[in-house]
């Protein structure tokens, strides 16, 4: 999966990546569903469907994910815009280790300090926070300090690379913490046990 996702991120013949304007506002670094489509159907001589079957593979998997919609993981054939996820947020680069609740408590709190407009948790995210609160307790106070720590230092940084950047790390957690009910394809299948099948 990640030496094709290399491929569609080269910029002389992967996916086309560009600002993208919509009304008067301009998206940085982002790419068209039917860009991502077509590309598939080219590189892969595939049909349509089987490439849109892989870019929903590939987005539900966090290479890519959706500019407008943080809720669901799908790939549409069409003007909606996607962005690449950095390397450094892709699942299989830390095989087996799964974000742990210290990192999440830090991204909740730090969206918590920020403009609860452009940045407010969902309701499954403010139980999260409350519950991270109460089982973290002795720690809620480093991570308090890590969040702002965190926002202090985004303030430095370019508008732009600050929205995809955010951008970047929400669709990370949307992969990792997902709402309740939504399906992840990270979290592992069960597997049967040889001992429990006679008894």
């Amino acid at each position: 999966m990640e030496s094709l996702v290399k491929e569609m991120q080269d910029p002389e013949s992967g996916v086309p990546v560009r600002s993208q304007k919509i009304f008067l506002t301009s998206i940085p670094s982002a790419f068209m569903g039917y860009d991502l489509i077509e590309w598939l159907m080219e590189r892969l001589n595939v049909e349509e469907s089987e490439a849109l079957n892989m870019g929903n593979q590939l987005c539900q998997h966090g290479y890519f994910f959706p500019v407008n919609d943080s809720k669901t993981l799908i790939v549409k054939d069409d003007s909606s815009l996607y962005r690449f996820q950095s390397p450094y947020y892709w699942a299989w680069r830390q095989p087996q280790k799964a974000p742990d609740q210290i990192e999440y408590a830090i991204y909740l709190a730090k969206r918590s300090l920020r403009n609860k407009q452009r940045h407010g948790l969902e309701d499954y995210e403010n139980e999260a926070l409350a519950s991270l609160n109460k089982n973290l307790k002795g720690k809620w106070d480093f991570i308090v300090m890590q969040a702002e720590e965190q926002i202090k230092l985004s303030k430095d940084r370019k508008k732009g690379d600050k929205i995809v950047s955010d951008s970047q790390e929400r669709a990370y957690w949307r992969v990792h913490r997902p709402p309740p009910g939504q399906f992840t394809p990270l979290e592992p299948c069960p597997v049967p046990s040889r001992d429990r099948q006679g008894k």
